[in-house]
């Protein structure tokens, strides 16, 4: 009869001391790599709240841009007009307002009245100069500013604030004095 080596010598597997390694080994790279995701969702909800700041201002100069010069919406020589959003955003699952979930933006629009001056050299800038109330002016500006009052305060982000501007050009300055 031969003799045969005990059966706890011949079993693979692990040890404890083995598996305790390999988990601090785990643990020490998973911390290294924690710091990322954190960045990551910053990052992500940061760019979120950018987009929809830049959409909702770039529509709204948008509608501005096509109305007429004498519109009422943009009849102010100088004013600022105030915020048209709604106060809370609308339901996710009906689309209907309201949710009671409070709209973390803002969005106001102010319009200037220019008059231009030809270039002193030929090919050279024009400049403009701002015009009163009641006087004729040859350009609208208008300047749209979204801001969200959410702030990512949760992800100490900080608040966020975007500004869209364009200018419209008046057909008939005699004529059209507001």
């Amino acid at each position: 009869m031969a003799l045969s080596t005990p059966r706890w010598k011949t079993q693979a597997g692990l040890t404890l001391v083995e598996m305790l390694i390999a988990v601090a080994l785990l643990g020490i790279v998973l911390l290294g790599i924690a710091p990322l995701f954190i960045v990551s969702v910053r990052s992500n909800y940061s760019a979120n709240e950018y987009t929809s700041i830049h959409n909702l201002g770039r529509d709204r100069l948008e509608q501005l841009m096509n109305l007429p010069v004498t519109n009422a919406q943009l009849s102010a020589a100088t004013a600022t007009f105030p915020n048209d959003l709604p106060t809370t955003l609308p339901d996710p699952l009906t689309g209907v307002p309201p949710s009671g979930v409070a709209n973390p933006f803002t969005r106001i629009y102010t319009v200037n009245h220019f008059t231009s001056t030809p270039p002193a050299v030929a090919g050279g800038p024009y400049t403009l100069n701002p015009v009163l109330a009641g006087q004729p002016y040859d350009f609208k500006e208008i300047v749209v500013t979204v801001t969200s009052r959410s702030g990512g305060t949760n992800l100490g982000i900080g608040a966020r604030t975007a500004q869209v501007s364009g200018f419209l050009r008046n057909p008939d300055p005699a004529n059209n004095v507001l």
